[in-house]
């Protein structure tokens, strides 16, 4: 990580960049933070020197967002740029194929707290790139990577999200066009239904596009830890379910944690989510196979037929409508791209007799000594 980054915020919210300002100044007092809130600011920052990370709102009052980082990265390829703004904004921009980033984050509250870990993150990759020299033939093959599955989430986006508004603007009409008053207040609560659906589906992207997308140095992770954050994370969904969740003692694997924690999250809340009419009883167990650790989530949910045992990893793609089970078609799509960038596989078996499980090998730590 560079000791004393120069950190350039673009930003029209003046409020939203002074905050950023004071967040970055406690965490990082060395580093040199430009505020540029106009097209003149930026236009002046940029001509000065190349900053090591631009942060860049997705919504501007100034300038078009996908122009303008493309401005940075041609005038200044050696600045990384962290996009960062409200979810709708973020899936916006992300979407398209050519927009460069290394790196989302979201303007909440827990966003701006975490801006300066996101920055630091984007620094180091940075440095190990440049220590290793990591260029040439892998580069293009990574971004030819990239650029496609950006392409098949703008194409899963566009088409899920057609539903939900085509709905919202026809109860809309049917609410406007009558009289009766259960009629529009039925409208109203699918239109409310049918906008929560759509906030899910951002959601859900923005989870892919900020877990998926990371790059930090592969470190030892204890997966206890992994699995006690991911049922505190749940703890309201297992309450509700009255979920029996069981493990073994769970290993250390080389990794990312928190794209591990998003594993087992995902992996959880999908058995908790395809329940029957039993209360969840859900198994982890570990297995070990050479110099990988074999991760079972057994459960005694409805089952998957065997025709789909595959097809459920790939994004966007539902067994049953949103009415049956809420949800994105997200979740196994972004488990099996966190368990690929691990080195590992995962699959299921099942059977639409009822249960489920979902088999994941991860590398073992090299403490280990497999």
């Amino acid at each position: 990580m560079t000791l004393a980054p120069s950190i350039l915020l673009v930003d029209s919210n003046a409020s939203d960049s002074a905050l950023s300002m004071l967040l970055l100044q406690r965490e990082m007092p060395r580093a040199t933070i430009v505020v540029a809130t106009d097209a003149m600011a930026f236009a002046d920052a940029l001509a000065v020197e190349a900053p090591d990370v631009a942060v860049v709102s997705a919504e501007l009052a100034w300038a078009r967002v996908n122009e303008l980082i493309a401005t940075i990265k041609r005038r200044r390829p050696t600045s990384s740029v962290v996009l960062f703004g409200h979810a709708s904004d973020i899936v916006a921009r992300a979407l398209n194929p050519g927009l460069a980033c290394d790196g989302f984050v979201r303007k909440s509250s827990s966003g701006f707290l975490g801006l300066t870990a996101i920055i630091a993150e984007v620094l180091e990759r940075t440095r190990r790139t440049v220590t290793s020299g990591a260029t040439g033939a892998q580069g293009p093959k990574a971004g030819e990577r990239g650029q496609q599955e950006m392409r098949d989430i703008a194409l899963v986006f566009s088409h899920d999200l057609q539903e939900p508004l085509q709905q919202i603007v026809r109860l809309a009409r049917i609410g406007q066009s009558t009289d009766d008053e259960k009629v529009s207040a039925r409208s109203l609560q699918r239109v409310l239904e049918c906008a929560g659906s759509a906030s899910s589906m951002l959601d859900g992207m923005l989870e892919y596009l900020s877990v998926a997308g990371r790059d930090a140095a592969p470190v030892p992770v204890d997966l206890n830890v992994c699995l006690t954050k991911a049922l505190d994370n749940l703890r309201g969904t297992i309450d509700e379910s009255h979920a029996e969740i069981s493990a073994a003692q769970m290993p250390t694997t080389i990794g990312d944690e928190l794209q591990l924690l998003h594993l087992f999250q995902n992996l959880l809340s999908n058995a908790i989510k395809f329940r029957g009419r039993e209360r969840p009883v859900i198994d982890i167990s570990v297995e070990s196979r050479g110099n990988q650790w074999l991760l079972a989530f057994r459960d005694n949910g409805i089952g998957i037929a065997q025709p789909f045992l595959e097809r459920i990893f790939t994004m966007g793609q539902r067994l049953h409508t949103r009415e049956e089970y809420p949800g994105t078609g997200i979740g196994l799509a972004l488990c099996r791209r966190i368990v690929e960038r691990h080195g590992g596989r995962i699959w299921a078996e099942s059977s639409d007799a009822g249960g489920s499980t979902f088999y994941v090998l991860l590398p073992r730590a090299t403490s280990d000594g497999a």
